[in-house]
């Protein structure tokens, strides 16, 4: 009666209980690099739509607006690249799943 049932070898539980610590660690670094660079880049996206409503003062250098737009655009790039990074750590906690260090 108090024994614990073990979960049947292709369900979830099994698999869940078979991820190591840095497994979880390594997808958890993962999620938050892709969710940084996701919020940086929509960051960026509104810029580049209010860009579009830009009025540059009597006194704004020359290509003003078209020199904001190269900075919403660069770091969109980064976002971007943000985005990337977790995605090869995504990557890299599957690869070493599989090769059973992170189990």
């Amino acid at each position: 009666m108090g024994a614990e049932r073990e979960a049947p070898q292709g369900s979830d539980a099994s698999k869940a209980a078979g991820v190591s610590r840095l497994g979880r660690l390594l997808d958890l670094a993962g999620l938050l690099l892709f969710l940084v660079g996701a919020a940086v880049f929509v960051r960026a996206w509104i810029g580049l739509e209010g860009v579009r409503h830009y009025q540059a003062a009597p006194d704004d250098l020359p290509w003003a607006a078209t020199r904001l737009a190269s900075s919403y655009v660069h770091v969109q790039h980064v976002g971007g690249g943000i985005m990337l990074a977790g995605i090869a750590v995504f990557v890299a906690a599957w690869w070493m799943a599989g090769r059973g260090t992170a189990a």
